[in-house]
């Protein structure tokens, strides 16, 4: 299947990439990541001038109204560019959970999201199981007068260490909340922890007797199951998006260098071997770009189509993207392989985005599941 962009998309992507190109230098973010750079403040803060963080948002909560897909290219050029920035986090995980947030709590925060004046991200899994139950959250959130008590763990928190809000899933006495918290609340403890991809930090936060007040609620997943199913699966297909724009950039990365190494006195892009390489390499991605167009053209509304389409990304460009980077590495030979090249960055990148909100495994048995209803 074939998308074909409209005019004001064509526009969003070309100044994406312009301002992008501009301002991320692949060996300047290898230096970066030696220097362990949390977070490119300057490249945010030119981002949030942009306005891209209300792309999606509707006018009517302060954005500027624009479809999910218009969006969602936004996503793809930051895959493709990879720079350290809570663009998937605060832009569009914790952005997606306040918008589906009580009008109290979101008409408060939203703003400061929106203007990148604050950052956000989420604090849901504890260990390397993605399903939602008792086993696997251990997080509790007490009744009080007032609000809630919060004590647990919560690991793999993206940007944890910069962010401003986190969107913590607890277990309370009558199920899993989302319950908003202030990184200056007390008892709030944040502890850096390295991350297979670098350009992404993660954090721990570890909550001891944390109090918040009713008005820091979300919402109730028993209560609100399609609520936290949209929020999902809406980033599940944003995640997608971005796999295939890294994808992209391994294979341009790889026909470039295939063009300007010469062995044997003549490029390595005359030999057969390589070229059946990009070539498959080729026909994976513009597959995978059919999958992802279609996710985050689905009706939110929609929630089994919404979950089935997004799952069938997620599966799908979760596979292409470990595929791609790593024959982009083959494709480099030894170079490909060290620190100085970028190569890596993708390879990790792709190993780890593969692993968000579960596997690419998890998502065919969802893909499964659905097909039997």
């Amino acid at each position: 299947m074939q998308f074909s962009h409209t005019e004001l998309q064509n526009e969003i992507k070309e100044n994406a990439q312009k301002l992008l190109s501009e301002k991320v230098d692949l060996l300047e973010l290898i230096k970066k990541i030696d220097d362990n750079t949390r977070i490119d403040s300057e490249l945010w803060q030119l981002i949030s001038e942009q306005g891209w963080l209300g792309l999606d948002v509707p006018e009517e909560d302060g954005g500027l109204g624009f479809s999910k897909v218009d969006s969602s290219i936004l996503s793809e050029v930051f895959g493709y560019y990879m720079p350290i920035v809570p663009i998937f986090s605060s832009g569009v995980v914790f952005k997606q959970l306040l918008l589906h947030s009580p009008s109290e709590l979101k008409n408060k925060i939203l703003p400061e999201i929106v203007s990148g004046s604050k950052i956000g991200s989420f604090g849901i899994y504890e260990n390397d199981r993605y399903e939602i139950n008792d086993e696997n959250i251990s997080t509790v959130a007490e009744n009080n007068d007032s609000g809630y008590i919060l004590n647990g763990k919560k690991s793999y928190v993206m940007f944890g260490d910069t962010s401003d809000y986190f969107a913590i899933l607890a277990k309370s006495e009558d199920g899993f909340k989302f319950i908003m918290v202030d990184k200056d609340n007390p008892g709030v403890t944040i502890s850096e922890t390295t991350s297979l991809d670098q350009t992404r930090p993660m954090a721990e936060i570890i909550l001891e007797n944390v109090e918040v007040g009713n008005e820091n609620f979300m919402f109730d997943i028993q209560e609100d199951e399609n609520i936290w199913n949209k929020v999902k699966h809406i980033s599940i297909s944003f995640l997608a998006m971005e796999q295939v724009g890294g994808a992209q950039a391994c294979l341009d990365m790889s026909t470039q260098y295939a063009k300007e190494r010469i062995q044997f006195g003549r490029p390595i892009g005359s030999f057969q071997a390589v070229q059946h390489m990009c070539a498959d390499m080729l026909l994976q991605i513009e597959s995978a770009k059919s999958i992802a167009y279609s996710s985050v053209r689905v009706d939110s509304d929609d929630i089994v189509e919404l979950e089935m389409s997004s799952s069938m990304a997620k599966a799908y460009c979760s596979d292409v993207f470990n595929k791609v980077s790593g024959d982009n590495i083959q494709v480099h030979g030894g170079i490909g392989f060290t620190w100085e090249h970028p190569a890596h960055l993708y390879f990790k990148k792709a190993k780890s985005d593969s692993l968000i909100f579960g596997t690419a495994k998890s998502a065919r048995n969802d893909v499964s599941r659905l097909l039997s209803l």
